[in-house]
C-alpha cells in the first residue's frame, strides 16, 4: 500500500475540486439547443425514416418518451369508477359479444342489449 493515499472520509468526495459549476447546467443547456436544430432541419423526415426503416428502435423511443404518468392517466379516467379488472372483464365481454354476433357493430345498441339479455336468461 502506497504511504501518500489517504482513505476518504464518510460523505467526502475523491474530487476535492468538485465539477465546476455550471459545466452540467452549460452542458445540458448546449445539448438541448443542438438538439433543437437538428429537429427544426430533420425532425419529421428523420422521425419518418425511421419508424420506416427501423420501427423497432422509433417504438422504443416513444416508449421512453411517454411516461408512467399517461398510464396513470388513463387508469384514473376510467368510466364509471371501474377498476382496471373490472375494465378488462368489459372488454372481454364485448369481445365475446362480438364473436357471437358477428353483426352487432351494424345493429342498434339497444337490440344488442336485448339479445346478450336473452342469452343471459337462458
Amino acid at each position: 500500500m502506497h504511504s501518500n493515499l489517504k482513505p476518504w472520509q464518510p460523505g467526502q468526495s475523491g474530487n476535492v475540486n468538485g465539477r465546476p459549476v455550471g459545466s452540467r447546467s452549460a452542458f445540458s443547456a448546449g445539448f438541448l439547443k443542438d438538439l433543437a436544430e437538428v429537429w427544426a432541419d430533420e425532425g419529421r423526415e428523420a422521425m419518418l425514416k425511421t419508424a420506416k426503416t427501423n420501427p423497432t428502435v422509433f417504438f422504443a423511443t416513444c416508449a421512453r418518451l411517454i411516461g408512467p404518468e399517461v398510464k396513470l392517466t388513463i387508469e384514473q379516467s376510467l368510466p364509471g369508477n371501474l377498476s382496471m379488472e373490472d375494465w378488462q372483464v368489459m372488454r372481454e365481454v364485448v369481445s365475446a359479444v362480438r364473436q357471437a354476433i358477428p353483426d352487432a357493430s351494424s345493429q342498434p345498441p339497444g337490440a344488442v342489449l336485448q339479445h346478450v339479455l336473452a342469452k343471459l336468461r337462458d
